[in-house]
Parts: structure tokens; sequence; C-alpha cells
């Protein structure tokens, strides 16, 4: 049985002992289509459910949520995104550096794994995902960060990656940048979501130009 918390007055949230049940809770909930629930939200070790009242009873749906069994992982949970990436980061050598490796090592270690967005936060559609190859883990944020880093910066910090959907502040370490569009707030697009998958591949300038501009699919 999962013990769940009331979420202001018309959803609950669960916790969990590691990322990996909560998103197999997540889409075990997802899966069972249950009546009146209207989002399942995941984020790291929790999940959140929102239900319309008028539609179920919460009581009832509280049962039904604690009793959930999800089914054993299979590993390839969730949507794979691919983003391609021009790796021309203005942190590019300096996190080289500090990491003792050459610059195409760690291009090639970062988009050598498929990640796992562990939440979505700070700017509306901003994944953060995980986690990095060990050899690139632990960077903590920059002592100053930047006043402007532009929509589709690919960047690192701790033991995640994440891309900029739109220009904003940051202190993450900047390794590249992707041509392709992942937010239009105004449409309320928003196609990547905590539980899909994050692959990185290497892209060259003459690339990076034609396909500047287009929508992730």
């Amino acid at each position: 049985m999962i013990a769940l918390d009331p979420l202001g007055d018309r959803g609950f949230l669960a916790r969990f002992g590691s990322e990996a049940e909560a998103r197999d809770w997540a889409e075990a909930t997802l899966g069972a289509d249950l009546p009146g629930v209207l989002d399942v939200v995941l984020a790291y070790r929790a999940v959140g459910v929102f239900a319309d009242p008028e539609r179920v009873k919460l009581e009832a749906l509280a049962q039904d949520l604690a009793a959930l069994t999800p089914p054993i992982a299979s590993g390839a949970i969730g949507r794979l995104r691919v983003l391609p990436v021009l790796y021309d980061g203005e942190d590019l050598r300096e996190v080289a550096e500090r990491v003792g490796k050459s610059v195409d090592e760690v291009i090639s270690l970062h988009s050598g794994r498929e990640y796992r967005v562990l939440a979505v936060g700070f700017l509306p559609g901003f994944p953060y995902a995980g986690d990095l190859a060990p050899e690139l883990s632990g960077l903590a944020r920059r002592d100053q960060p930047r006043t402007r880093v532009p929509a589709g910066s690919v960047a690192i910090a701790g033991r995640q990656t994440g891309v900029y959907p739109g220009e904003s502040p940051g202190g993450w370490h900047l390794l590249g940048r992707t041509p392709l569009r992942i937010v239009d707030a105004d449409r309320e697009f928003f196609p990547i979501r905590a539980g899909d998958r994050l692959r990185f591949v290497p892209m060259d300038r003459a690339e990076y130009s034609e396909r500047e501009g287009e929508w992730l699919a």
C-alpha cells in the first residue's frame, strides 16, 4: 500500500524511496486510467495526482491509488526525445579542464548515454535529466550565474543535464545548444515531461543552421 498525503483539496502526493519507484508508480497510475484523474505529475521521488472532485469521490480515489501495484519496470518507460546538439558552449573547455578530460571526451561522455527526465521546472518546460556519467558529475553551479543564457542551451550541473527552453538567467555550465524549440507557452506546447528519456546527438554548424527553429517532434 502507498501512503498518500493530501495535496490541496483535489489531489494527493505520494513519496517514494527512489526515483525509479516514483516513476514506475506514476506510469502505473497513468495506465490505470482512473475516473476523475486530471493529471499525474512526477518530480524526483514524489508523484502528484490531481483529480476533479465532481467526477470522483476523493476518498475512493485514494483507496484505488494506494492499491496500485506497478509492473516490473522495463527500463524503457517514457517517450524518447532526441535532441541534436552543437557542442560549442562557453563552458565546454573549462568543464573539460576541470574533469581532466579532452573536449572530445566530454562530448562523447555527455552524448553517449540516455537520460531520464526527473522533473520539469525552474522555467516552464525546463527538463532536469540524469544521471550524468560519473566523470562529468559533481560540478557545482557557477559561482557567478549568467544574466542571460540563450534559448536552447544545453548545460550540466551536479549529476544532471538540462536544456534552457527560453532565454533566462542561469548558473549551469554550458556545453552547447540545440536548434530545436522545446516550448511554446502560447499554444501550450510542452512535449518533454518527467519520466521521458533524452538523448543528445552531436551535430555540426551546417546542420545546426539547417534545423534552427524547428519544433521538437
